[in-house]
């Protein structure tokens, strides 16, 4: 027993020191808060139809989502570390055309809009206009 215990302790403050999260831990939606994308990815089957705010960096067709634009040719990614991707439609004041290529801006943005799932399964968030 106290073997098991000295394991998790130990992979939790492994997990922790090197930006690890446990995709069954829950993670609260509330309105006006953003959740980053490589959090909430684990998490988008419950607040499909919802307003929510995610934050993460804007990418191009050069990010890490499989696939090509679900809804429309201009939609872009949103990412986060860990590999995290998310499909976002519309566009924002806070992300610029050119903030959107890989390595023009490490800033992230808080993006909200409609969790949405295509008929293909892919989660995509449309913006609010």
């Amino acid at each position: 027993m106290r073997y098991r215990f000295v394991l998790f302790a130990f992979t939790t403050m492994l997990s922790a020191c090197f930006g690890g999260y446990d995709p069954s831990q829950p993670v609260t939606f509330a309105p006006g808060t953003a959740v980053p994308v490589e959090l909430a990815v684990h998490h988008l089957d419950q607040v499909i139809d919802q307003r929510i705010t995610l934050s993460g960096l804007p990418r191009a067709r050069e990010g890490r989502c499989a696939g090509v634009q679900p809804l429309t040719r201009k939609d872009w990614m949103l990412t986060g570390e860990n590999g995290a991707c998310l499909w976002v439609s519309g566009q924002t004041e806070h992300a610029r055309l050119l903030d959107l290529r890989p390595g023009t801006s490490d800033e992230r943005v808080e993006v909200t809009g409609r969790l949405l799932r295509t008929d293909q399964g892919v989660f995509v968030l449309r913006l609010d206009r």
